[in-house]
């Protein structure tokens, strides 16, 4: 007789196994689905940062928004919830990126999105608030470089108009501020190119510029780039006596630099004495022979 293998199991522990197998496996689906489908749903919707070749890739831009407004409430991964917001924000679906925002908790990056999607609705004022509130005023001046850049200057400006109204009430800003006046300043010169030579409206937007100019210098009287930009607007409005003061400031500020002499130049040959204008540009070129404003003023001064 033959006596049965040590792994020969008794009948009552091959029913225990066959009863507790179904379970373990049920438990196990419990598990794995669910976590399977965080998996697929985190990548869906980090599809754009997928390797080139993965499946993600193939989900249609379509399925990745779909997914996405599928998704159930809190709890969500913080990092997960913030990529989504970002990629609602930037396919512009703003109903879709507040529900997203929402989610978040306090932070700057929350902030910020919540000033991309006021500013998306015509918001200034309320996201230039929520940029300050990110303390970013980098990524604010990077946003309206962006708007300027893509020639949507009226944008730009209501965002730089805006920037400035908070930063005035806040006196540990001073340099922040001034810098937003000079940043204003350029905006409205850059609007006034976009309009014809003479008109009206030409006009009061150069004002305006020289405005901004002249409060960038009330605050930072030594920084010579506001003062040369308040003195170049100036010559542009024909204001030539106050503009040859500020040139002079700007001279005294940086002896060194070409570009006030070459603007008390050309306020020389504007008064009729292109013989003055030729010694400014003299001093200037020895200063700086590839100075863009004193190659302008010979260009004058030879066509004269």
């Amino acid at each position: 007789m033959f006596r049965k293998a040590p792994n020969d199991l008794s009948p009552h522990l091959r029913i225990g196994t066959l009863t507790t197998r179904p379970l373990f496996v049920a438990a196990l689906v419990v598990v794995v689905i669910p976590l399977g489908a965080v998996q697929a749903v985190s990548s869906i919707a980090l599809r754009g940062s997928a390797q080139r070749g993965s499946w993600v890739q193939f989900v249609p831009a379509g399925v990745s928004a779909r997914v996405d407004s599928l998704l159930p409430g809190p709890p969500l991964p913080p990092a997960l919830g913030l990529v989504l917001a970002r990629n609602a924000v930037a396919a512009g679906d703003l109903p879709l990126a507040e529900r997203d925002i929402a989610r978040l908790g306090p932070s700057r990056d929350r902030s910020a999105l919540l000033g991309r999607v006021a500013e998306a609705r015509g918001d200034a004022s309320e996201a230039v608030a929520e940029y300050l509130a990110a303390d970013d005023l980098t990524g604010l001046e990077r946003r309206i470089d962006e708007l300027a850049g893509s020639g949507q200057i009226p944008a730009a400006l209501e965002l730089q108009r805006g920037a400035i109204a908070k930063l005035q009430g806040d006196r540990t800003q001073a340099d922040a501020l001034a810098h937003g006046y000079f940043a204003l300043g350029r905006l409205e010169e850059t609007a006034a190119y976009a309009i014809p030579v003479g008109a009206p409206a030409r006009h009061a937007r150069e004002r305006d510029s020289r405005d901004a100019y002249a409060n960038a210098v009330a605050l930072a009287p030594l920084d010579e780039n506001y003062a040369l930009g308040y003195a170049n607007q100036l010559l542009n409005v024909g204001e030539l006596e106050a503009a040859k003061r500020a040139f002079a400031r700007a001279r005294d500020i940086d002896p060194a630099s070409a570009e006030p002499l070459a603007g008390l130049g050309e306020i020389a040959l504007r008064q009729g004495n292109p013989v003055r204008a030729r010694a400014y540009l003299v001093r200037a070129q020895a200063l700086n022979p590839a100075s863009d404003a004193a190659g302008r003023l010979a260009r004058e001064l030879d066509a004269h």
